[in-house]
């Protein structure tokens, strides 16, 4: 992908380096977690940088297209140490065959906490308390 925090996407390492800003060659990808909700339309990457999460249908009006973004925008949401954001792409982040975490679950990876609900998912770095929930009728991102 061409957008700063995302690019091409080849497995697991490719995703934290362009998510997250690592190196491909030193991300580790057993130190990220990929997995999706129980509905199968929320697919998520959490790791010891930050967490993704991907909408694949939605009813929520999505944000205006920044003018720099020639991709996607309003379903692909993240969160590192500032306030989470809507992130521009050109290419699918999340691998919607990954495992299926239950709703009430979490996935932690560092400061990072990824919590499926019945209503929403919710992904905050647990440090600065900033983060974003995501469900098909609406976002938040604080």
């Amino acid at each position: 992908m061409k957008a700063t925090y995302l690019s091409a996407i080849v497995g697991a390492a490719a995703i934290a380096a362009a998510t997250f800003g690592v190196d491909a060659g030193t991300a580790n990808a057993a130190s990220l977690s990929q997995f999706i909700a129980p509905s199968g339309n929320i697919g998520c990457l959490v790791g010891p940088e930050g967490a993704v999460c991907q909408i694949r249908d939605h009813s929520y009006l999505s944000p205006q297209r920044p003018d720099t973004c020639h991709g996607a925008y309003g379903d692909v949401l993240a969160v590192q140490n500032e306030r989470a954001r809507i992130t521009c792409h050109t290419d699918a982040p999340i691998d919607f065959h990954s495992p299926i975490v239950d709703y009430g679950q979490q996935v932690r990876q560092g400061n990072f906490v990824c919590t499926v609900s019945l209503q929403y998912v919710q992904c905050v770095n647990a440090t600065t308390g900033h983060g974003f929930q995501i469900a098909r009728e609406f976002y938040t991102v604080y």
